[in-house]
């Protein structure tokens, strides 16, 4: 007997066609680590028959989708590459969707209407990123929210009038808290809980950290990584050095950390433990501070592959700052480290904190055996480090013998 998909249970069915229809399924990976990544869809299923065709919908529709509308066309783009928002579509097609939980409206009051706006349909897991995105700027370019109202439409988009449950409302709704000091707020539509509203406003009113806060609150984060460091709870002290970074608006995914609201640090420090100092100068120094303190977790992890990636990282931008270098290897001749010894008489804060870095990514480059990196790393910390003794005799080993131990 040939086999027919309609024989199996529906529980079955049920289940092949949310495979095949979520969202989650249809999420595709970036080509490139900074790309947003995007989706596909897979919706032949629902033109196979009448019954499939019934069946599947039901699957496909309990998919969350929120539909974002801009005066702007390079507000789209900028969505998808600085937010990092994976776009589900834009366009013409996103115009005319209207299966949607949450429609975004987003208005200028004060720039004329042109009668054109631009859409574009995310995902409900991608919304917190749009936020993040939307506090960010605020923060880098202070003053746009003040010019900016804001609509949030509410919708069962199959069933016109039904509430939407009280955990889906709180989804859908409470990422727009981090979105403050708007020209207007409403929202609208589905039978909005007052409570769940209430809650969103609440927190909208409290104000952003200001640069003193989050450094404060970095700097506390930070001590308390050293503390689990020194204890041997290393799964904590990177934790608390992520949730440091994250104070000043650095987010770490994997293998990327990304570097926000430059413009908010822009300015003197009025209170706090970095009193009188340019904040963006405080936030640099603190910033390569943590980056040390990492590479000693990895170290004392066995981490080495994370510690040279890291501390690589660290190394070459700061080159990169100097001399304009793109070149990113970390083996060379003397002649090509010459920055060191330059950089080196300039007197810059972090020295010290650099020079734990350079010696750091040494120890872990040793441990993979890459000794054309070594040398050259630990004659830099000896020449970020002077007076650290461990460090100059480790150099002078290395560069006097090509030794094969640095123990």
């Amino acid at each position: 007997m040939a086999f027919s998909f309609l024989n199996l249970p529906a529980e079955i069915r049920d289940q092949i066609y949310h495979e095949v229809l979520s969202a989650t399924n249809a999420r595709r990976p970036p080509l490139k680590d900074d790309d947003p990544g995007t989706f596909e869809f897979d919706l032949g299923v629902l033109r196979v028959n009448k019954q499939i065709h019934h069946e599947a919908k039901k699957a496909f529709e309990d998919n969350v989708f929120i539909k974002i509308t801009t005066p702007w066309s390079e507000s789209i783009d900028h969505i998808s590459s600085e937010g990092r928002v994976p776009i589900i579509t834009k366009g013409k097609p996103a115009d005319d969707f209207h299966a949607f939980h949450l429609w975004v409206w987003i208005v200028a009051p004060g720039v004329p209407d042109r009668g054109v706006a631009y859409s574009m349909v995310i995902s409900l897991d991608d919304l917190p990123a749009f936020t993040r995105m939307w506090h960010f700027s605020n923060l880098n370019h202070q003053g746009l929210n003040p010019h900016l109202g804001l609509k949030l439409t509410l919708q069962d988009p199959h069933v016109p009038d039904r509430k939407i449950p009280r955990n889906l409302q709180t989804l859908l709704l409470q990422p727009f808290a981090l979105v403050k000091d708007l020209h207007s707020f409403t929202v609208e539509g589905a039978k909005v809980l007052p409570s769940v509203e209430e809650a969103l406003k609440t927190e909208q009113a409290i104000p952003d950290a200001s640069p003193e806060e989050s450094l404060a609150r970095a700097t506390a984060l930070k001590t308390l990584g050293n503390q689990s460091l020194q204890a041997g709870e290393y799964a904590a002290a990177l934790q608390q050095y992520t949730d440091a970074f994250a104070a000043i608006h650095i987010t770490v995914s994997g293998r990327k950390r990304y570097i926000h609201a430059d413009g908010y640090y822009r300015r003197e420090l009025t209170s706090g433990p970095y009193q009188g100092q340019r904040s963006d100068y405080a936030r640099i120094i603190l910033r390569v501070q943590l980056v040390a303190n990492v590479l000693q977790v990895y170290l004392k992890m066995q981490g080495w592959e994370d510690a040279r990636f890291w501390g690589k990282r660290s190394i070459l931008l700061f080159r990169k700052s100097l001399i304009g270098e793109t070149d990113d290897e970390l083996g060379g001749s003397r002649a090509d480290w010459a920055w060191v010894q330059e950089s080196a008489t300039m007197g810059f804060p972090a020295r010290t904190e650099m020079g734990k870095i350079l010696y750091r990514t040494a120890l872990a480059s040793y441990e993979l055996k890459r000794q054309d990196e070594v040398a050259n790393l630990m004659w830099a910390a000896a020449v970020y480090l002077p007076h650290d003794q461990i460090v100059q005799a480790r150099a002078r080993a290395w560069d006097t013998s090509d030794s094969e131990s640095i123990d």
